[in-house]
C-alpha cells in the first residue's frame, strides 16, 4: 500500500462491538478517512456514524451474492465478521484493494486466499489476520525472544475477564468443549485438548486450554522453538484487580538459553486497560500503519508485515501496560 493515499475504508459488521472499535481506532488515527459501516441492518449503526463524523451506512449479507458499490473505489476493505463465501476477499483481490480479515483464524481458511491471490496476483496486500487481538501477541514474543540465543518452548496465555463484555463471551465458550487445537510438541505438529496451568501475575494458578489460531504457526516460524502453544483462559484480569476495571491480559513465557549461555525462562506481559474489543481493534490499527509503509502484495501473514520494534512502541503510547518478569 506504500504511496496510496488511504481515503475511504469499508468495514462490514463495523457496527458491531468489534468492527465499532475499529472504526473508531481509523478515526481517530486518520481523521480525514471516509468510513463506510456495513450490515445487514446499517439501522443499527446511525448512532455509531453520528459519532464518527465522516461515515456512511451500507447493506451487505455476507451469505449473499453482492458486494455494495461502496467497497468499489475504497483502499481497504475490513471483513469484522465471518465471510463465509470470501465474498469480500474474492471482491477486494479481484479489483486490486487491500484486505484485512480478523476471523480467518486457521491454514483451512486461508488456503482458499493463497490460491486466489496466486490466480489474480493483486499489488495491494492481503492480510488474513485471524490472530490474537489481531497480532499483538508478535511484538510481545519478539522484544522477549531477542534475550535467548536458543529458544525450546513458548507458551502463550490469553486471560479473559468476565467482567469486560468481550471476556464473558470468551470465557462462556470456554464452557463448551472446543475442538483439539494445532500446537507444536517436543518439534511435532500434532492437535491436543490438554489443559495447562498457568500462573498469573500475581501468582495465582488456573486453568487454560489449548486454541487453534494462527499466532501458534507464526511463532513457531519466528523462533524455530520446538514447543509452542497458545492458551486461553477465564479470571481476575490485573486490571480488574489493580483499579477494578476489566482487562485483557497476554502472557507470553519463553524457555531456552539466553546470550549469556544460561538456561533460563523469562516472561512479558501486556494488559489493556480498555478490554478485548480496543485491544483487538487497535491490532487492527497496526497492521493498517503497516501496511501503508509497506510494498508488500498480495497474500502476506502478519509476522511479515509489522516492524515488531514499533509495534511495541505503538502499544506503548496507547496506553497497554507492558511488563517483564
Amino acid at each position: 500500500m506504500k504511496n496510496i493515499k488511504l481515503e475511504k475504508v469499508f468495514i462490514a459488521g463495523g457496527y458491531g462491538m468489534i468492527g465499532s472499535a475499529i472504526a473508531r481506532q481509523i478515526r481517530e488515527h486518520f481523521p480525514a478517512v471516509e468510513l463506510v459501516i456495513a450490515g445487514r441492518n446499517p439501522a443499527k449503526g446511525a448512532k455509531l456514524i453520528e459519532q464518527l463524523g465522516g461515515a456512511h451506512p451500507a447493506f451487505i449479507d455476507l451469505t449473499g451474492a453482492e458486494v455494495p458499490e461502496h467497497a468499489a473505489n475504497a483502499q481497504l476493505i475490513i471483513a469484522a465478521v465471518p465471510d463465509p463465501k470470501n465474498l469480500l476477499a474474492e471482491f477486494a483481490i479481484k479489483n486490486n484493494i487491500a484486505f484485512i480479515n480478523i476471523t480467518q483464524a486457521t491454514g483451512d481458511t486461508i488456503l482458499p486466499l493463497l490460491n486466489f491471490t496466486q490466480r489474480y496476483r493483486p499489488t495491494q496486500p492481503v492480510v488474513p489476520l485471524g490472530y490474537y487481538e489481531a497480532g499483538l501477541f508478535l511484538p510481545l514474543v519478539s522484544l522477549l525472544a531477542a534475550d535467548f540465543s536458543v529458544i525450546d518452548s513458548v507458551q502463550l496465555s490469553a486471560l479473559h475477564d468476565p467482567a469486560d463484555p468481550l471476556g464473558e463471551l470468551s470465557s462462556s465458550e470456554l464452557g463448551n468443549e472446543l475442538a483439539p487445537a494445532l500446537i507444536r510438541d517436543s518439534g511435532s505438529w500434532t492437535h491436543s485438548s490438554t489443559p495447562r496451568d498457568i500462573t498469573l501475575q500475581n501468582g495465582e494458578v488456573i486453568q487454560g486450554v489449548p486454541f487453534s489460531i494462527l499466532d501458534t504457526t507464526a511463532v513457531a516460524a519466528i523462533t524455530s522453538a520446538n514447543s509452542v502453544r497458545l492458551d486461553i483462559a477465564a479470571g481476575t484480569s490485573m486490571g480488574m484487580h489493580q483499579h477494578g476495571k476489566p482487562s485483557i491480559d497476554l502472557y507470553v513465557d519463553i524457555a531456552g538459553t539466553d546470550n549469556a549461555g544460561e538456561h533460563v525462562r523469562k516472561r512479558v506481559i501486556a494488559s489493556d486497560p480498555r478490554g478485548q474489543a480496543h485491544m483487538t481493534a487497535f491490532g487492527v490499527l497496526t497492521v493498517i500503519k503497516a501496511m501503508l509503509d509497506s510494498e508488500k502484495g498480495g497474500l502476506v501473514a502478519a509476522e511479515m508485515l509489522l516492524d515488531m520494534a514499533a509495534a511495541l512502541q505503538q502499544m506503548k503510547d496507547a496506553g497497554i501496560a507492558i511488563s517483564r518478569e
